[in-house]
């Protein structure tokens, strides 16, 4: 049982840099694993042939969808996300189980508007991907690809052909005035030089040696406040009464100004990253656990628009592409007749 993945995903649609920025400009909406659409629905393909002792786990308007089709697609996905625990593993067996669903309505809508692509194209697009070896690593096609992935990539250029019209007919592409607006409403996102970040913070502070309860009871109580800071207008009166740091407490968690290089590296990129007004993650170390919120900014420079421009607009393209893809799936799975079987465990490592 084989998964196969693009080298270079960029060669699908010419959009997937997007990637690169997507994360700190926009939300993904991708799903649970955080894989866009690009890479659910056509940058993996599960290699499996056909085995009548392979358990089906689902059906899509007949077609079965089996046990080694879920593991094979899960396994790479795994490796893509790094999923290492346990529970991802599971989690990202239960994703791999709804993306072959999505995929294999894709294609059944794809066919049935008659999309089809030569087989000169298929064969080319076929000597771009890898096999995925038995240890993860990727290994290059030598010789003719088999039927088997023929067949596999065919549907995928199916699918993306079918896509480039729907998103032509939507409209994504996005206005002059819809990239303006979100430079202008994300500006910290762009920021050349952050010159200095004035920080105020709470923290909860552990004894030395602490026990494990005592752990426990210190992360019940950052968790609370962080919680309660969420909600407050008056994150400094909530220092005041909270926060264990004695100097900066009476000063509404005040700590002043910094510039890069003056932090802890850790609490440098929460510092710099995190949007004015904003909270911070909690962040533990060998003392307790504190959370800041980012109060002022000065002396900072912004890459120009017109040197953003370019990164804003992929960005709402591919957000604007994945919701065409989302409503056009809600539309098919609404029409069709899926069932899940109830099937074995996630085979182990999957």
């Amino acid at each position: 049982m084989r998964a196969i993945k693009l080298p270079d995903p960029a060669a699908v649609l010419g959009v997937i840099s997007t990637l690169l920025v997507a994360s700190a400009l926009l939300a993904q909406t991708a799903g649970t694993s955080g894989l866009d659409w690009h890479e659910r629905f056509l940058g993996i393909i599960p290699l499996v042939k056909p085995d009548p002792k392979d358990p089906v786990v689902a059906t899509v308007n007949g077609t079965p969808i089996t046990l080694a089709q879920v593991d094979s697609f899960a396994k790479t996905e795994a490796r893509m996300i790094n999923a290492t625990s346990t529970a991802e593993t599971r989690a990202t067996w239960q994703d791999a189980l709804e993306n072959l669903v999505n995929r294999t309505l894709l294609i059944q809508e794809a066919q049935r508007r008659g999309v089809k692509v030569s087989e000169m194209e298929v064969a080319q697009r076929a000597r771009m991907f890898e096999v995925a070896g038995v240890n993860g690593q990727s290994v290059s096609q030598t010789a003719a690809p088999d039927p088997l992935l023929l067949k596999q990539v065919e549907q995928s250029m199916q699918i993306e052909r079918m896509l480039d019209d729907i998103f032509k007919t939507e409209k994504v592409a996005p206005t002059e005035k819809q990239i303006e607006d979100y430079y202008q409403q994300h500006k910290d996102l762009f920021i050349s030089d952050p010159g200095d970040v004035r920080i105020s913070h709470i923290a909860v502070r552990l004894p030395p040696n602490p026990t494990e309860e005592q752990k426990r009871a210190a992360v019940e109580r950052i968790s609370k406040l962080y919680e309660e800071a969420r909600a407050t207008k008056d994150f400094a009166a909530l220092a005041r009464q909270s926060s264990d740091d004695s100097v900066s407490a009476p000063k509404g968690g005040d700590l002043g100004y910094f510039r890069p290089g003056q932090l802890p590296p850790v609490v440098e990129k929460q510092a710099f990253s995190t949007p004015t007004g904003g909270l911070s993650q909690i962040i533990a170390s060998n003392i307790g656990y504190s959370f800041m919120k980012i109060t002022d900014r000065r002396g900072a420079t912004y890459l120009p628009f017109k040197d953003a421009r370019s990164k804003i607009a992929l960005v709402i393209l591919d957000y604007n592409q994945d919701e065409a893809v989302k409503a056009l799936l809600r539309r098919l799975r609404h029409q069709a007749k899926i069932e899940f079987i109830k099937s074995p465990a996630p085979a182990s490592g999957a």
